[in-house]
């Protein structure tokens, strides 16, 4: 049987989306995977660094799939990463870079019938951020 302190745990954060916007964030996890046709994926788990939403997170899948390269070498470059040569990406290259991201809201049924609303980000949602606001640098 588990005994839990449970005084000693932290309260479930909100899990709501945020507003539809664009916000500085910093690429905290990338998850690698692989998509449904047999594809390398990351999965992106993206905080928010600054303003009322600070500390909440923003998920985002980056596919490596022909068809979705054009999208890696957008958010590579907004990232910071150097796209203009051959590049072996490893997920410590983009791990701590930061962007501005263009965050929107859907809306779907979850598995339970039931309409629910989460986060996303466009195809090109992705935008470099001043040396301003990253600081000394995006890395």
């Amino acid at each position: 049987m588990p005994r839990i302190e449970f005084p000693k745990i932290e309260d479930a954060q909100d899990f709501s989306p945020i507003p539809a916007g664009q916000y500085l964030c910093r690429v905290e996890r990338v998850e690698e995977t692989k998509t449904l046709g047999g594809d390398d994926m990351w999965r992106l788990g993206l905080v928010v660094t600054e303003g009322p939403h600070e500390g909440r997170w923003v998920f985002d899948n980056l596919a490596f799939s022909q068809a979705a390269l054009k999208r890696v070498k957008l958010v590579c470059t907004a990232l910071g990463v150097d796209v203009t040569g051959t590049v072996d990406l490893l997920p410590s290259t983009i791990r701590g870079c930061k962007c501005r991201l263009d965050v929107d809201i859907e809306q779907y049924v979850d598995n339970q019938g039931r309409d629910r609303e989460r986060n996303t980000v466009p195809f090109a949602g992705y935008e470099p951020v001043d040396a301003q606001d990253a600081g000394a640098s995006p890395f």
